[in-house]
């Protein structure tokens, strides 16, 4: 009988890793704030797989991030994400480094698949439908005449409800 190495039966999964940083750093500096977080990815062993850099957003609900003896409320926040593989033994590293980052307002860490899993947005109109050409007056929608101030008035009034 052969014993297995338990170092060869673990194998490097894929996670996805979401974050909030704080809105009071300047656009300028924020390219230096994601380089910190992926270091401390690939520091850990981690390869990086794709990442879509922060955009400033507006968030859900107020966030409240305590640094120090300081409560410091965020409505907006610079949401990115990066998609990495890492040893499933060095995420929990990763983890207590986020924490420790008084410049993530949240962070989220997820189990994913390598292959991208966005979804597709379709168009909201149909193959079949051609579009009128601007200015132009589809041939089936009906024409009305104008309406004058007083029917409109009276149109108004009846519809009214005491």
């Amino acid at each position: 009988m052969t014993e297995i190495d338990p170092v060869d039966q673990v194998e490097n999964r894929v996670y996805e890793l979401g974050f909030h940083v704080v809105s009071s750093i300047p656009e300028e500096k924020l390219p230096a704030e994601v380089t910190i977080i992926k270091d401390v990815l690939t520091n850990n062993g981690a390869v990086v797989i794709s990442e879509d850099f922060p955009k400033l957003k507006n968030l859900a609900y107020q966030m409240t991030k305590v640094v120090g003896a300081k409560h410091l409320k965020f409505n907006t926040a610079y949401f990115g994400w990066v998609k990495f593989e890492i040893n499933p033994e060095s995420i929990d590293v990763v983890k207590k480094a986020m924490e420790k980052n008084d410049n993530i307002v949240r962070f989220l860490i997820v189990k994913t698949v390598r292959e991208s899993t966005m979804s597709v947005i379709k168009p909201a109109f149909r193959a079949d439908a051609k579009p009128a050409a601007t200015g132009e007056i589809p041939k089936n929608k009906e024409i009305k005449a104008p309406v004058s101030e007083a029917e409109l008035d009276k149109t108004i009034d009846s519809l009214m409800v005491e």
